[in-house]
């Protein structure tokens, strides 16, 4: 199997998990579109494919963090390719806003997440990219619920899979943006 279908059965088989944990072997590999002799035979357990998960998720955020990391320039432009690194990645990132990644890898996750992109957030007030009046760390809060509520109306079909990245940035871009900018772009 090529490694871009195994990313995609990944994906399938997180957001499966993820709407419903208790589901058996047999019911995540039929969400995924695999046999349950296919599941067995590359992902062995439950138990092995929730570590698998668990790694990928861990794997995503080391990327994403990459990506926050190697920001220079316009930092607006940047929170739009983190905005679309989570938005590709969402069923792993899932796996951690549920908290069903397993324990030190979600921790893990967790504080290099909300470090780095309080840094990030720091960084563009600095600039002048973001307001100061929001401490950057509220902004990482605000993103990350963001992402969460979005993520789970994306599940629930009350917001459109096309559209999540538009709306995510035109709500959390504008809400933080310095508005001496905005008044000058008038």
């Amino acid at each position: 199997m090529h490694l871009e279908s195994r990313e995609e059965e990944l994906k399938k088989l997180a957001l499966a998990f993820c709407t419903n944990p208790r589901r058996t072997a047999g019911e995540l590999a039929a969400a995924a579109g695999i046999s349950k002799a296919t599941f067995y035979r590359v992902y062995g357990s439950r138990e092995n494919l929730s570590r698998l998960l668990s790694e990928k998720a861990r794997e995503k955020v080391s990327f994403l963090m990459e990506l926050v990391n190697e920001e220079k320039g316009d930092t607006k432009s940047y929170l739009r390719k983190i905005i679309h690194c989570c938005c590709d990645n969402k069923e792993f990132l899932m796996l951690l806003c549920y908290g069903y990644a397993t324990g030190s890898i979600d921790s893990w996750c967790q504080d290099t997440y909300t470090r780095q992109m309080t840094d990030f957030f720091l960084r563009g007030q600095k600039s002048g990219a973001f307001r100061v009046d929001i401490p950057a760390s509220v902004m990482t809060e605000l993103f990350a619920g963001a992402m969460w509520s979005l993520f789970e109306g994306e599940c629930h079909g009350r917001v459109a899979s096309a559209s999540l990245p538009d709306y995510w940035e035109a709500f959390f871009l504008k809400g933080i943006e310095n508005q001496s900018e905005r008044e000058e772009e008038h």
